[in-house]
């Protein structure tokens, strides 16, 4: 039997302020691979926490959407 992480993988990002509603439902209609947090709307800056064991499908979806988002990560301490 394999052992399972036991938390989420945070990330923060900055992506084009009207697209955050896009980003969200793009990522939730995924059922349960992750959740988007807006931590400042007016910046873009967004939180996303992936489910343990989903963080590739995750990064295809964002790596896929990069470019219609304005991605950017965010180093935050």
């Amino acid at each position: 039997m394999g052992s399972q992480p036991d938390h989420c993988t945070i990330e923060h990002l900055l992506v084009k302020p009207a697209q955050i509603h896009y980003l969200r439902f793009t990522l939730e209609a995924y059922e349960g691979i992750a959740t988007v947090t807006t931590r400042d709307p007016s910046l873009g800056w967004v939180q996303i926490n992936m489910a343990p064991g989903c963080e590739a499908e995750v990064q295809k979806v964002l790596d896929s959407e990069r470019e219609r988002l304005g991605l950017r990560r965010l180093a935050v301490t």
